[in-house]
């Protein structure tokens, strides 16, 4: 039995995953380039032990992960909200120069606009993320359901 190179979660059918992807022109030109950071991130994930504490999965797993795939974050900025102040895990940007122009500042949609591509949040390896996380402590906005947090950065971000 052949195993397959990828865990399907079901977001795409394993007949794309193993017999249409792979016969893409585009999917093909690109291997060579990927197979080094594909090393890495297996490397990456051969380290990890998952655990319950998102802030040690960050650490471990996470943001070793988005640096390898290349991208540029800026952790826990602060973004205004009709709630208040917010801070969603990751901003995501275009380039160091969209980053550097709002490091520091409260974040608005308007200044977003300019440079920022998405927002992100994290959550620990087994964290669901359909149900309210009643049994943990602190503010309660980041222990509602965490579709809802994501949604709402979102929503008040501007950004995807």
């Amino acid at each position: 039995m052949i195993t397959a190179p990828h865990h399907n979660q079901q977001v795409f059918s394993d007949y794309y995953l193993d017999i249409l992807l792979p016969q893409r022109q585009d999917w093909q030109e690109l291997r060579a380039e990927a197979e080094p950071v594909r090393q890495e991130l297996a490397t990456i994930f051969a380290r990890y032990t998952p655990g319950d504490k998102e802030a040690q999965a960050e650490h471990d797993f996470i943001r070793p992960v988005l640096k390898v795939l290349g991208h540029i974050f800026e952790v826990q900025a602060s973004l205004a909200t009709p709630d208040g102040t917010k801070q969603p895990d990751y901003i995501f940007y275009r380039d160091a120069e969209a980053l550097n122009a709002n490091k520091g500042k409260r974040l608005t949609d308007t200044l977003l606009q300019s440079g920022a591509c998405a927002v992100g949040d994290a959550r620990y390896w087994d964290c669901p993320l359909d149900t309210s996380l009643r049994n943990r402590g602190g503010d309660p906005f980041t222990n509602k359901n965490p579709s809802y947090q994501i949604a709402f950065y979102i929503q008040h971000s501007g950004l995807e």
